[in-house]
């Protein structure tokens, strides 16, 4: 619909200019008539199959005429105007060039996905359109098997619909009426989710969408859960301000619950029950106070450590301690200076607390107009590390501990290339680390100074019996005052490029226009001295933790300041890309990346060596891809992870993927061979089965599985599935499913009831 008024501008602004000055900027106008095309009183008239042509665009009408007094231009008769993207169709259009209002009468058109016929149009300005009786569907006939009729519609562009007296029709026969509908980019207007779920019970999810004012949207949820009880909810979408370059969600959620409800086990976990009423606060913005000056809040409120787990496990699943935090950036072509802020406002959960942390990042530039490079930051922080207060989550005894610390960081580098093949890129850094406070833990001795974690206070340890507080080993904490910590760092980037084309390779069936071979071989070695304590005698606030992936090596990318340490280690590796011809540009047909670190001095690793990496992408054809990613251990201290993915679509009735996740040996992370396996099945023209499933093999259990039966209804697919979940010593958990998908546009979907765990897996599938 946009373009279809876009175009109608385009064609009466070809008639004015025309009419004044035979050409509208540099492009020619022509305009041709079977009639005549001449002025009668001042008005330039054209008639009889008048042709307008304008670049890509082409008007065609039985009338048209200019008034340059009035600057009202009139289009009448089987107006038709064909651009690059579509065809619209018109009765009578009339346009004044001043104001910018339009009237239209009997126009269509197509907007993708739909299909749109209105009787009555007319713009109040550019951005506000007002539509009478009109009838919008996605079925291309004559004859649409549903189709959507309000009395009346304003359209905004880019923005929000509001359509009054709606009447929803299948076929000829009206099955649903609203007095006022409301929809946005984002919402639907009115949701209605019923269902059933063994976590949830039966339960009814009732939202409705409206605007608040310009830029603000906002959801009201009424929501029944049988297991839970009844719950309220608001959500408000933001977008404001120049370009919508302000942005926010706010999202409140309180739950009355109406009896005792045991919350569902997790492995190791004890059955909990609760009777309080249990809320949710989110809130994340990000507001542009001037062009380089941005605050941004991500604020997360909760009643209790499981209320994202029971409502929103596919939130949990992926963040299960959400932040909160302020922050408010100045943003400049040479630094960064950032203000941040960070509490523990949930209790249950650990924190590294800043309060504040005042940051300058001083980005890569020259130093001095002298062709070496200098990057640096310097910060200074008020810390305190707040563990969890909950049993369950708290992985330790320590007691919280605070400081005030300052670091400062400054790099320089020499970017060069020899012998015209060759990249170097030598660095050295300095850096300054002042704690106002710092320690250890370790068992005491009778005159240590020590916290007790009962008072908080350092005190003087004495021996150790029933009567003395300092009586559990893993809960204190020796007071060894200030510190300062210097740091060097040093290092040498190596790398180089060689390539050769292989013309005469050509396989059609494998994708394959010439091959051309490139091969990179880098080097990365980083060196550090630490001239201070040791990482035992500073409090981790920043800290390394816990992954099967290799460390940075260079700095500011190596963010664990306080974990910095002395070492010395080398990375090798080497890229491989072989790259064809497709669609005249370069494709990437397949590529290796393999790398491993040599550790001559490492405190993050008693190996001499890591683990061999090596990452595979391999896309023959647009209907098949395989990936995988893996690292194999070179010394016994190793430990073996293979992640693998095959993409297959063997006919165009039937499409699969499958992928197998295993790690063994790690120390930080449990065993693991879990398959995933992915199918679609279009029987026939009416019916497609599909299905998803998960399987775990050191346990032999069937972790998810998902199937959906699909049936084409012409415009839509209605998809009925179930699902189980396998939550390994935990309860199981069954859901059923039924979607309504708009085949033309596979992205808006009805979920009728829907999968309470938020996953919108499409049932029809994707190769991709």
């Amino acid at each position: 619909m946009r373009k279809f008024l876009a175009a109608l501008f385009a064609a009466v602004s070809l008639l004015s200019a025309h009419a004044q000055f035979g050409s509208f900027g540099d492009a020619p106008v022509e305009i041709t008539a079977d009639g005549d095309t001449r002025f009668n009183q001042g008005v330039a008239i054209a008639e009889d199959n008048v042709q307008i042509h304008y670049g890509d665009y082409s008007i065609f009408c039985d009338y048209a005429e200019y008034n340059p007094d009035s600057r009202d231009v009139l289009l009448v008769g089987n107006i038709r105007v064909y651009t690059p993207e579509q065809v619209l169709t018109g009765q009578r259009a009339l346009f004044n060039l001043e104001t910018k209002q339009m009237r239209a009468l009997e126009f269509s058109g197509s907007e993708y996905p739909m299909y749109f016929r209105a009787f009555n149009f007319r713009s109040v300005n550019p951005k506000e359109f007002h539509i009478r009786d009109a009838s919008v569907t996605t079925h291309d006939s004559s004859q649409p098997d549903f189709r959507v009729r309000p009395r009346s519609m304003r359209f905004y562009p880019d923005s929000r619909v509001i359509l009054t007296n709606t009447t929803l029709y299948v076929g000829q026969t009206p099955v649903f009426w609203l007095p006022y509908l409301y929809s946005n980019m984002n919402n639907s207007g009115f949701q209605i989710l019923p269902g059933y779920d063994s976590r949830w019970g039966a339960y009814l999810l009732l939202g409705y969408s409206f605007p608040v004012f310009e830029g603000v949207d906002g959801t009201v949820r009424l929501e029944e859960r049988t297991e839970f009880g009844p719950s309220v909810g608001l959500d408000l979408d933001m977008s404001y301000g120049p370009e919508n370059r302000n942005y926010g969600r706010f999202s409140g959620d309180y739950v009355f619950e109406t009896q005792d409800v045991t919350t569902v086990e997790a492995p190791g976990e004890p059955p909990e029950t609760r009777t309080t009423n249990r809320y949710r606060v989110s809130f994340q913005q990000r507001l542009f106070f001037t062009d380089d000056i941005y605050g941004t809040a991500d604020i997360n409120v909760l009643s209790d450590v499981d209320f994202l787990e029971d409502f929103y496990p596919s939130i949990y699943r992926i963040d299960p301690q959400p932040d909160n935090s302020l922050s408010l950036t100045k943003w400049d072509e040479d630094y960064t200076l950032s203000l941040i802020g960070r509490w523990q406002v949930n209790d249950f959960q650990e924190v590294t607390e800043r309060k504040p942390e005042l940051v300058v990042d001083f980005k890569q530039q020259p130093f001095f107009g002298l062709p070496v490079q200098y990057d640096g930051e310097t910060g200074v922080a008020s810390l305190s590390r707040a563990f969890s207060n909950d049993p369950y989550f708290r992985q330790t005894d320590y007691p919280d501990y605070s400081a005030t610390r300052f670091d400062t960081f400054h790099q320089w580098s020499l970017p060069t290339k020899i012998f015209e093949w060759l990249n170097l890129n030598p660095k050295v850094g300095i850096r300054g680390t002042y704690y106002s406070q710092s320690g250890s833990f370790i068992t005491p001795t009778s005159g240590d100074t020590v916290l007790d974690p009962v008072s908080g206070e350092f005190i003087t340890a004495g021996p150790t019996n029933e009567s003395n507080p300092l009586n559990t080993p893993s809960a204190n904490l020796v007071d060894k005052g200030a510190a300062f910590r210097p740091v060097l760092n040093y290092g040498l980037t190596v790398s180089t490029k060689v390539s050769r084309a292989f013309e005469q390779i050509q396989a059609r069936w494998l994708g394959i226009d010439g091959i051309r071979h490139v091969v990179e071989p880098y080097l990365n070695y980083s060196g550090v001295y630490n001239m201070g304590p040791s990482p035992e005698d500073i409090y981790q606030f920043d800290r390394v933790v816990p992954s099967t992936q290799l460390l940075a090596l260079d700095f500011p990318q190596f963010t664990a300041i306080d974990s910095i340490d002395t070492w010395n280690i080398t990375r090798l590796g080497v890229a491989q890309r072989f790259q064809t011809r497709r669609n005249n540009a370069t494709y990437q047909w397949l590529s290796f990346n393999t790398f491993m670190d040599v550790n001559f001095d490492s405190p993050y690793s008693d190996a001499p060596v890591s683990n061999a990496f090596n990452v595979v992408q391999f896309n023959p054809v647009p209907w098949s891809y395989f990936s995988i990613a893996s690292q194999l251990p070179v010394v016994t201290e190793g430990f073996t992870e293979v992640n693998t993915q095959l993409g297959f679509m063997p006919t165009r009735d039937l499409r699969f993927s499958i992928g197998h996740r295993y790690i063994d040996g790690n120390d930080y992370f449990t065993d693991d061979s879990q398959l995933n396996f992915f199918a679609y099945w279009r029987v026939n023209d009416n019916w497609s089965v599909s299905l998803y499933e998960q399987y775990e093999f050191n346990s032999g259990i069937m972790q998810y599985q998902r199937y959906f039966i699909n049936r084409d209804l012409t415009s839509w697919v209605a998809s009925l599935g179930a699902e189980v979940r396998d939550n390994m010593g935990g309860d199981q958990e069954f859901g059923l499913l039924l979607m309504m998908t708009l085949k033309d546009a596979p992205e808006l979907s009805f979920t009728l009831p829907f999968s309470p765990d938020g996953d919108s897996q499409e049932p029809a599938g994707a190769i991709e």
